[in-house]
């Protein structure tokens, strides 16, 4: 039962959080230079455009056509990548109120999902407000009418509260089942990744017309969400279809009331419940006092991973790793950036024709083979926190490094299975794809060996919020960025030695060529300078006129003898650094 007045007090709520975040962000002033950039120069190129094309529009503007079902399906189609940004926000960042002590206590769970929906709609309307005035002053100017100064921020008001009530709904819904479901709870990390994967690869199937089974945005134009667009056609020369108008309108209603209301039921079960321990074994089983121990707990918490070929401290340091990974997965996003730098990278070029899809195998085995080395011990030191001291004592620097190292026999054979099915999909044959297979799976066993003497060079021991933990250490960004170089810049030279030796050979044979030109340069036709150069030309003759099963071998050979002695010096170097570690 909600308390009187709690559609103000609801008001003020939102308010209050929204200034308080508007303020956080002021005081950030990196991050306020990156958000202002972010909005600025969108709007600053719409301006542009709208200068150039504005005048054509105003005198060419197509009288009497009816709004196509493909600009409702656009529409209907952002609505929902909207509402999926926002659900991942609410599930992350806003599953529980700011002080959720004193607001429970204090206001009713409607007042609080209210307020939250009002907060987060100022935010994103803040976001949005410079490129939303732009496109109405140029819709009033382009269609000679001001119905748009009033239609537009109407719609654009309704459309942002109604995508974030229907994100609050399904954040709420997520955070729901990790805190009540126990496989939900264990399996977050894996299952947040195949709902992403799977709502972009059909957001993509939309917005590619090019690829062989790409969907018409038209067919989502029976979406009734996506009508509202109509309601930008009245007092314009477009024909608006009424009955589309009125339906739009009445779905963002039902979304407004019956989404909050749900919403206000899932929070309120999901605040006032009691939360599963995912560590528990299924079903209540009676255990022993053997079964107790810290060895047993630690793999029921891990299950079903285990660590194979280690034991003693050495197994417990890894699942001590493997436990942190699964319960603070905000700490691997640092990882999303290669990797939807580098995939977001390839089906534009794809799309473009520069490639095919025999580069998605050495593109797996690179980012892949990082992943699979990075993502479980750059910040070791950090990651004990107030127990770094207890550690350091308890366990040798020995037992401590393998124990860091160890879980990569759990990625290494995922990272080799996944760059195998990539290459046969490419288009390799068996022996590349195999030896691409075998690259990725070197990268991930040598990054896993430099991690730790990485993290313990540039260690973070400070905590950071991310969403709604604020205990969490990921690894600092010149760790992350040098064990990127250290694993991407020698996998490269191995992966084009596989797939492209000829181009290997040419990079190699500028040892001898790039000096013989600048020596000849300066030399002229004759000395010492003229003599050396000509030496040099004929080195890199030499490699030029190498069989390219010499390059594959020869080269291959050195980089991987390379990276193995890397890890094992890198092995080394982190035992020195825990054994001669002073906490204080």
């Amino acid at each position: 039962m909600a308390e009187p007045n709690w559609p103000r007090h609801a008001l003020r709520a939102g308010v209050f959080e929204y200034r308080r975040s508007a303020r956080a962000i002021r005081e950030d002033t990196g991050r306020l230079v990156l958000l202002a950039g972010s909005v600025l120069l969108p709007t600053l190129l719409l301006g542009g455009m709208a200068a150039l094309f504005a005048p054509i529009l105003r005198e060419n503007v197509p009288t009497g056509h009816a709004v196509p079902p493909a600009l409702r399906g656009g529409v209907a189609l952002f609505w929902l990548f909207g509402v999926f940004l926002l659900a991942q926000r609410a599930a992350s960042v806003h599953s529980e109120p700011v002080a959720v002590p004193f607001v429970l206590t204090t206001v009713s769970p409607r007042t609080a999902v209210v307020g939250g929906v009002v907060a987060e709609s100022l935010r994103v309307l803040t976001y949005t407000l410079p490129t939303a005035t732009l496109v109405t002053v140029v819709g009033a100017y382009a269609f000679a009418s001001p119905v748009p100064l009033l239609t537009v921020p109407l719609v654009g008001c309704l459309f942002v509260a109604s995508a974030v009530v229907a994100g609050r709904l399904a954040g709420y819904i997520a955070a729901w089942l990790v805190a009540r479901v126990p496989f939900v709870a264990r399996h977050r990390t894996a299952l947040s990744g195949v709902v992403a994967l799977a709502f972009f690869g059909g957001y993509m199937l939309f917005q590619l017309p090019t690829i062989p089974y790409s969907l018409d945005p038209a067919l989502l134009g029976a979406v009734p969400v996506g009508w509202i667009v109509d309601v930008l056609a009245v007092g314009t020369p477009i024909a608006p279809s009424i009955g589309h108008a009125a339906g739009g309108l009445l779905t963002v209603a039902a979304v407004l009331i019956g989404g909050g209301w749900a919403a206000e039921r899932v929070a309120a079960s999901l605040w006032f419940g009691d939360e599963i321990d995912p560590s528990d074994s299924d079903g209540g089983v009676a255990t022993t006092a053997g079964e107790r121990s810290p060895a047993s707990a630690l793999e029921r918490a891990i299950s079903p991973l285990r660590v194979p070929l280690v034991t003693g401290r050495t197994r417990q340091v890894a699942r001590w790793t493997l436990l942190r990974a699964r319960r603070e997965p905000q700490r691997l996003n640092f990882l999303l950036v290669p990797v939807f730098a580098g995939l977001s990278g390839m089906l534009s070029m794809f799309l473009q024709g520069t490639i095919s899809l025999s580069a998605l195998g050495p593109v797996v085995a690179l980012i892949a083979g990082w992943i699979g080395g990075a993502a479980f011990a750059l910040n070791p030191l950090g990651d004990e926190g107030p127990v770094l001291p207890v550690t350091l004592t308890a366990v040798s620097g020995r037992a401590y490094v393998r124990g860091l190292i160890a879980p990569v026999l759990l990625s290494t054979p995922i990272v080799a299975v996944f760059t195998l099915v990539a290459a046969v999909g490419g288009g390799y044959g068996a022996v590349p794809a195999l030896a691409l297979a075998f690259v990725g799976a070197l990268l991930a066993a040598v990054g896993a060996a430099l991690a730790p003497a990485v993290g313990m060079w540039f260690p973070r021991y400070s905590a950071i919020r991310i969403g709604n933990s604020d205990d969490v250490r990921p690894p600092r960004l010149v760790a992350g960025t040098l064990h990127g170089a250290l694993v991407f810049v020698p996998g490269l030279a191995l992966v084009g030695v596989v797939v492209a030796p000829g181009i290997v050979r040419l990079v190699l044979s500028g040892v001898g060529a790039v000096p013989g030109a600048l020596l000849g340069l300066l030399a002229g036709e004759s000395g010492v300078l003229a003599g050396a150069a000509s030496s040099f030309d004929a080195v890199g003759a030499g490699i030029r006129s190498l069989p390219l099963a010499v390059v594959q071998v020869g080269a291959g050979g050195l980089l991987v003898g390379g990276g193995v002695l890397a890890a094992w010096a890198a092995y080394r170097e982190a035992i020195r650094r825990f054994d001669g570690h002073e906490p204080y």
